[in-house]
Protein backbone atom coordinates (compact mmCIF):
# COMPACT_ATOMS: atom_id res chain seq x y z
CA UNK A 1 0.00 0.00 0.00
CA UNK A 2 2.98 2.48 0.68
CA UNK A 3 4.65 1.54 -3.08
CA UNK A 4 2.27 3.93 -5.00
CA UNK A 5 1.80 6.58 -2.38
CA UNK A 6 5.86 6.46 -2.58
CA UNK A 7 6.41 6.44 -6.30
CA UNK A 8 3.92 9.48 -6.40
CA UNK A 9 6.14 11.46 -4.13
CA UNK A 10 9.25 10.34 -5.73
CA UNK A 11 7.86 11.54 -9.41
CA UNK A 12 6.35 14.99 -8.05
CA UNK A 13 10.19 15.56 -6.72
CA UNK A 14 11.23 14.65 -9.40
CA UNK A 15 9.19 16.97 -11.61
CA UNK A 16 9.63 19.70 -9.47
CA UNK A 17 13.75 19.42 -9.39
CA UNK A 18 13.63 19.16 -13.18
CA UNK A 19 11.64 22.52 -13.10
CA UNK A 20 14.11 24.41 -10.88
CA UNK A 21 16.97 22.78 -13.11
CA UNK A 22 15.44 24.23 -15.94
CA UNK A 23 14.53 28.04 -14.57
CA UNK A 24 18.45 27.80 -13.00
CA UNK A 25 19.57 27.13 -16.81
CA UNK A 26 17.65 29.68 -18.17
CA UNK A 27 17.91 32.65 -16.43
CA UNK A 28 17.72 35.08 -19.61
CA UNK A 29 14.21 32.67 -20.58
CA UNK A 30 12.95 34.01 -16.93
CA UNK A 31 13.85 37.54 -17.66
CA UNK A 32 12.09 37.53 -20.95
CA UNK A 33 9.07 36.02 -19.57
CA UNK A 34 8.70 38.52 -17.03
CA UNK A 35 9.28 41.36 -19.04
CA UNK A 36 6.61 40.22 -21.40
CA UNK A 37 4.07 41.01 -18.70
CA UNK A 38 4.85 45.00 -19.58
CA UNK A 39 2.21 46.04 -21.92
CA UNK A 40 3.93 48.37 -23.14
CA UNK A 41 7.70 46.60 -23.83
CA UNK A 42 7.95 46.50 -27.21
CA UNK A 43 10.93 44.72 -27.88
CA UNK A 44 14.00 43.11 -26.18
CA UNK A 45 17.86 42.55 -27.28
CA UNK A 46 20.55 40.36 -26.28
CA UNK A 47 23.23 40.57 -28.02
CA UNK A 48 26.80 38.71 -26.79
CA UNK A 49 30.07 38.02 -28.83
CA UNK A 50 28.71 38.85 -31.94
CA UNK A 51 25.14 36.70 -31.81
CA UNK A 52 21.99 37.85 -30.70
CA UNK A 53 21.32 35.44 -28.01
CA UNK A 54 17.63 36.15 -27.34
CA UNK A 55 15.07 38.66 -28.71
CA UNK A 56 11.62 38.77 -28.42
CA UNK A 57 9.50 42.03 -30.38
CA UNK A 58 6.08 42.15 -28.46
CA UNK A 59 5.13 44.75 -30.64
CA UNK A 60 5.48 44.92 -34.10
CA UNK A 61 8.60 43.77 -35.36
CA UNK A 62 12.59 43.59 -35.78
CA UNK A 63 12.57 45.84 -37.89
CA UNK A 64 9.21 48.18 -37.05
CA UNK A 65 10.52 51.59 -37.16
CA UNK A 66 10.18 52.78 -33.74
CA UNK A 67 10.52 56.96 -32.42
CA UNK A 68 13.05 56.28 -30.13
CA UNK A 69 13.54 59.86 -28.55
CA UNK A 70 16.31 60.99 -26.98
CA UNK A 71 18.12 57.85 -28.25
CA UNK A 72 18.79 60.53 -31.11
CA UNK A 73 20.67 62.78 -29.44
CA UNK A 74 23.73 59.58 -29.08
CA UNK A 75 23.11 59.88 -33.13
CA UNK A 76 23.57 63.34 -33.34
CA UNK A 77 27.04 62.83 -31.18
CA UNK A 78 27.99 60.12 -33.70
CA UNK A 79 27.49 62.67 -36.70
CA UNK A 80 29.52 64.80 -34.94
CA UNK A 81 32.86 62.47 -34.43
CA UNK A 82 32.30 61.67 -37.97
CA UNK A 83 32.09 65.55 -39.06
CA UNK A 84 35.09 65.93 -37.40
CA UNK A 85 36.81 62.89 -38.58
CA UNK A 86 35.91 63.91 -42.14
CA UNK A 87 37.43 67.28 -41.98
CA UNK A 88 34.01 69.50 -42.21
CA UNK A 89 34.52 70.20 -38.06
CA UNK A 90 38.22 70.69 -36.96
CA UNK A 91 37.55 69.41 -33.45
CA UNK A 92 35.35 69.29 -30.71
CA UNK A 93 37.00 72.38 -29.17
CA UNK A 94 35.56 74.44 -32.00
CA UNK A 95 33.13 77.51 -30.77
CA UNK A 96 29.61 77.34 -32.46
CA UNK A 97 28.58 80.74 -33.33
CA UNK A 98 29.79 80.76 -36.63
CA UNK A 99 27.70 78.01 -37.62
CA UNK A 100 24.29 79.64 -36.00
CA UNK A 101 24.28 82.90 -37.30
CA UNK A 102 23.10 81.75 -40.28
CA UNK A 103 19.76 80.96 -38.61
CA UNK A 104 19.71 83.48 -35.75
CA UNK A 105 21.43 86.81 -35.65
CA UNK A 106 22.61 88.14 -33.78
CA UNK A 107 23.54 85.64 -30.73
CA UNK A 108 23.21 86.37 -27.09
CA UNK A 109 26.10 87.76 -26.08
CA UNK A 110 26.71 84.97 -23.74
CA UNK A 111 26.77 81.96 -26.15
CA UNK A 112 30.14 83.32 -27.79
CA UNK A 113 32.86 80.61 -25.58
CA UNK A 114 30.55 77.47 -26.20
CA UNK A 115 32.43 75.03 -28.01
CA UNK A 116 30.92 71.85 -29.99
CA UNK A 117 32.35 69.94 -26.67
CA UNK A 118 30.00 71.65 -24.22
CA UNK A 119 26.75 70.73 -26.74
CA UNK A 120 27.22 67.84 -26.30
CA UNK A 121 27.95 67.18 -23.10
CA UNK A 122 25.45 69.30 -22.07
CA UNK A 123 27.57 71.65 -20.27
CA UNK A 124 26.71 75.03 -22.14
CA UNK A 125 26.77 76.66 -18.97
CA UNK A 126 22.65 77.08 -19.09
CA UNK A 127 20.28 76.26 -16.05
CA UNK A 128 16.92 75.55 -17.75
CA UNK A 129 16.50 71.96 -16.75
CA UNK A 130 14.53 69.60 -18.95
CA UNK A 131 14.56 66.92 -16.52
CA UNK A 132 13.20 68.84 -13.87
CA UNK A 133 10.66 70.56 -15.98
CA UNK A 134 9.54 68.47 -18.39
CA UNK A 135 6.83 70.67 -20.24
CA UNK A 136 10.16 72.57 -21.21
CA UNK A 137 10.46 70.41 -24.23
CA UNK A 138 6.71 71.38 -25.42
CA UNK A 139 7.46 74.72 -24.91
CA UNK A 140 10.55 74.10 -27.14
CA UNK A 141 9.83 71.89 -29.80
CA UNK A 142 6.05 72.42 -30.09
CA UNK A 143 5.18 75.51 -28.47
CA UNK A 144 8.11 78.07 -30.12
CA UNK A 145 7.72 79.59 -33.45
CA UNK A 146 11.44 78.89 -33.96
CA UNK A 147 13.67 76.72 -31.99
CA UNK A 148 17.01 77.32 -32.37
CA UNK A 149 16.27 81.09 -31.45
CA UNK A 150 14.65 79.92 -28.33
CA UNK A 151 17.43 78.30 -27.31
CA UNK A 152 20.20 80.44 -28.57
CA UNK A 153 17.87 83.15 -26.50
CA UNK A 154 18.08 81.26 -22.73
CA UNK A 155 21.14 82.91 -21.12
CA UNK A 156 24.09 81.66 -20.48
CA UNK A 157 24.98 81.52 -16.38
CA UNK A 158 27.78 79.14 -15.46
CA UNK A 159 31.23 78.70 -17.32
CA UNK A 160 30.82 76.40 -20.34
CA UNK A 161 32.15 72.79 -19.72
CA UNK A 162 31.62 72.78 -16.39
CA UNK A 163 27.68 72.03 -14.96
CA UNK A 164 25.68 69.29 -17.16
CA UNK A 165 22.10 70.89 -17.42
CA UNK A 166 20.46 68.00 -19.66
CA UNK A 167 17.86 70.26 -22.21
CA UNK A 168 17.12 69.09 -25.94
CA UNK A 169 16.96 72.09 -27.58
CA UNK A 170 20.88 71.97 -26.69
CA UNK A 171 21.51 69.32 -28.71
CA UNK A 172 19.45 70.24 -31.64
CA UNK A 173 22.02 73.08 -32.04
CA UNK A 174 24.59 70.78 -33.24
CA UNK A 175 22.29 69.67 -35.72
CA UNK A 176 22.32 72.96 -37.60
CA UNK A 177 26.24 72.63 -36.75
CA UNK A 178 26.34 69.58 -38.59
CA UNK A 179 23.61 71.23 -41.27
CA UNK A 180 26.28 74.30 -41.90
CA UNK A 181 29.41 72.04 -41.69
CA UNK A 182 28.91 69.65 -44.47
CA UNK A 183 26.31 71.98 -46.52
CA UNK A 184 24.09 69.14 -45.74
CA UNK A 185 20.94 68.61 -44.45
CA UNK A 186 21.50 66.26 -40.92
CA UNK A 187 19.59 63.61 -42.66
CA UNK A 188 21.09 63.48 -45.66
CA UNK A 189 24.67 63.32 -43.86
CA UNK A 190 23.43 60.56 -41.62
CA UNK A 191 22.18 59.02 -44.60
CA UNK A 192 25.88 59.13 -46.77
CA UNK A 193 28.02 59.20 -43.45
CA UNK A 194 26.22 56.45 -40.79
CA UNK A 195 23.08 55.32 -42.39
CA UNK A 196 24.02 53.85 -45.41
CA UNK A 197 27.23 52.36 -44.03
CA UNK A 198 25.27 50.16 -41.46
CA UNK A 199 22.84 49.29 -43.75
CA UNK A 200 19.97 51.65 -42.13
CA UNK A 201 17.29 52.36 -44.79
CA UNK A 202 14.04 52.49 -43.38
CA UNK A 203 14.06 55.80 -40.66
CA UNK A 204 12.40 58.59 -41.00
CA UNK A 205 13.26 62.02 -38.69
CA UNK A 206 11.26 64.62 -37.68
CA UNK A 207 12.56 68.82 -38.76
CA UNK A 208 11.75 71.65 -36.31
CA UNK A 209 9.93 74.38 -37.95
CA UNK A 210 12.64 76.00 -39.94
CA UNK A 211 13.05 72.20 -41.54
CA UNK A 212 16.65 71.61 -39.70
CA UNK A 213 16.36 68.13 -38.86
CA UNK A 214 16.07 67.81 -34.53
CA UNK A 215 19.06 66.76 -32.84
CA UNK A 216 17.58 65.80 -29.59
CA UNK A 217 14.68 63.46 -30.70
CA UNK A 218 11.90 62.05 -33.43
CA UNK A 219 14.16 60.21 -34.77
CA UNK A 220 12.40 56.46 -35.98
CA UNK A 221 14.61 53.43 -36.67
CA UNK A 222 13.89 49.55 -35.73
CA UNK A 223 15.19 47.49 -32.88
CA UNK A 224 17.56 46.00 -35.35
CA UNK A 225 19.00 49.49 -36.43
CA UNK A 226 19.06 50.24 -33.00
CA UNK A 227 21.40 47.17 -32.68
CA UNK A 228 24.07 47.98 -35.62
CA UNK A 229 24.60 51.33 -33.78
CA UNK A 230 25.45 49.17 -30.70
CA UNK A 231 27.61 47.26 -32.91
CA UNK A 232 29.26 50.49 -33.86
CA UNK A 233 30.30 51.50 -30.71
CA UNK A 234 31.30 48.04 -28.92
CA UNK A 235 33.78 47.40 -32.22
CA UNK A 236 35.42 50.98 -31.37
CA UNK A 237 33.69 52.32 -35.22
CA UNK A 238 33.49 49.61 -37.10
CA UNK A 239 30.97 47.82 -38.74
CA UNK A 240 31.22 44.78 -40.95
CA UNK A 241 35.18 45.52 -40.82
CA UNK A 242 34.66 49.06 -42.14
CA UNK A 243 35.54 51.93 -40.11
CA UNK A 244 32.58 54.57 -40.10
CA UNK A 245 33.99 56.65 -37.28
CA UNK A 246 37.22 56.57 -35.46
CA UNK A 247 37.87 54.41 -32.63
CA UNK A 248 39.34 57.42 -30.82
CA UNK A 249 35.73 58.96 -30.51
CA UNK A 250 34.19 56.23 -29.47
CA UNK A 251 36.33 56.20 -26.50
CA UNK A 252 35.79 60.13 -26.26
CA UNK A 253 31.78 59.86 -26.66
CA UNK A 254 31.89 56.96 -24.58
CA UNK A 255 34.55 57.91 -21.46
CA UNK A 256 33.39 60.40 -18.45
CA UNK A 257 33.06 64.34 -19.80
CA UNK A 258 31.03 65.39 -16.46
CA UNK A 259 28.95 64.62 -13.31
CA UNK A 260 25.20 64.35 -13.93
CA UNK A 261 24.76 64.49 -10.10
CA UNK A 262 22.44 61.46 -10.65
CA UNK A 263 19.86 63.30 -12.80
CA UNK A 264 18.78 60.28 -13.96
CA UNK A 265 19.09 56.74 -12.60
CA UNK A 266 21.38 54.55 -13.30
CA UNK A 267 23.59 57.54 -15.74
CA UNK A 268 25.89 59.02 -13.40
CA UNK A 269 28.06 60.53 -15.79
CA UNK A 270 28.00 61.63 -18.99
CA UNK A 271 30.20 61.36 -21.89
CA UNK A 272 29.44 63.26 -25.57
CA UNK A 273 25.29 62.11 -25.14
CA UNK A 274 25.80 58.81 -23.83
CA UNK A 275 25.08 57.99 -19.83
CA UNK A 276 27.76 56.23 -18.52
CA UNK A 277 28.03 53.91 -15.13
CA UNK A 278 29.07 51.19 -13.32
CA UNK A 279 27.17 48.16 -11.92
CA UNK A 280 28.63 44.54 -10.61
CA UNK A 281 31.93 45.40 -11.88
CA UNK A 282 31.14 46.36 -15.20
CA UNK A 283 31.51 49.53 -16.99
CA UNK A 284 28.37 50.58 -19.10
CA UNK A 285 27.37 53.41 -21.32
CA UNK A 286 24.24 53.86 -22.89
CA UNK A 287 22.00 56.11 -25.16
CA UNK A 288 18.69 56.41 -23.57
CA UNK A 289 15.07 57.63 -24.45
CA UNK A 290 12.06 58.72 -23.25
CA UNK A 291 9.39 56.34 -21.89
CA UNK A 292 12.12 53.67 -22.39
CA UNK A 293 14.16 53.47 -25.23
CA UNK A 294 17.88 52.04 -24.94
CA UNK A 295 20.82 50.76 -26.85
CA UNK A 296 22.82 49.64 -23.23
CA UNK A 297 26.93 48.49 -24.29
CA UNK A 298 28.56 46.53 -21.64
CA UNK A 299 32.62 46.37 -23.21
CA UNK A 300 33.84 44.05 -21.47
CA UNK A 301 31.42 41.35 -21.62
CA UNK A 302 30.56 42.35 -25.40
CA UNK A 303 27.45 42.49 -24.56
CA UNK A 304 24.84 44.96 -26.20
CA UNK A 305 20.89 45.43 -24.79
CA UNK A 306 18.53 46.57 -26.67
CA UNK A 307 15.15 47.58 -25.44
CA UNK A 308 11.70 50.11 -26.74
CA UNK A 309 8.53 51.01 -24.75
CA UNK A 310 5.42 52.70 -26.59
CA UNK A 311 5.08 56.08 -25.28
CA UNK A 312 3.05 58.30 -27.41
CA UNK A 313 -0.37 58.48 -25.48
CA UNK A 314 0.94 57.26 -22.70
CA UNK A 315 0.98 59.10 -19.03
CA UNK A 316 4.03 60.37 -18.34
CA UNK A 317 4.13 58.53 -14.29
CA UNK A 318 3.75 55.37 -16.28
CA UNK A 319 6.42 56.49 -18.71
CA UNK A 320 8.79 56.95 -16.11
CA UNK A 321 7.96 53.94 -14.74
CA UNK A 322 8.39 51.76 -17.72
CA UNK A 323 11.34 54.03 -17.99
CA UNK A 324 12.96 53.00 -15.06
CA UNK A 325 11.65 49.06 -15.21
CA UNK A 326 13.45 48.57 -18.48
CA UNK A 327 16.88 49.68 -17.18
CA UNK A 328 16.59 48.06 -14.03
CA UNK A 329 16.06 44.63 -15.69
CA UNK A 330 19.28 45.32 -17.85
CA UNK A 331 21.12 47.15 -15.26
CA UNK A 332 20.46 44.60 -12.48
CA UNK A 333 18.60 41.28 -13.84
CA UNK A 334 20.99 40.94 -17.79
CA UNK A 335 24.45 42.18 -17.08
CA UNK A 336 24.54 40.25 -14.47
CA UNK A 337 24.23 36.96 -16.16
CA UNK A 338 27.40 38.03 -17.95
Amino acid sequence: MKKPFLLSFVIILFISCKKDTISELNPLDTIFENASQNENLRCLIVYKDGNIVKDDYFIGTSQTPHDVRSVTKSITATLTGIAIDNGFLASENENINSYLTPYVNPINATWSNVKVRDVISMTTGITVDELANPSEYVNWFYNAPNQLDYTLNIPIENNPGEVFTYNSGITHLMSAVITQSTNLTTEQFAKDYLFNPLNINNYSWETDKQGVYNGGAGLQISPRDMLKVGQLYLNNGEFNNTRIVSEEWISKASSFKVSTNSAQSFGPNYGYSWWIGNAHNHDYFFANGYGGQFIVIVPDSNLIVIATNNWSGVPTTTANEQWYNTIDMIINEIIPLY
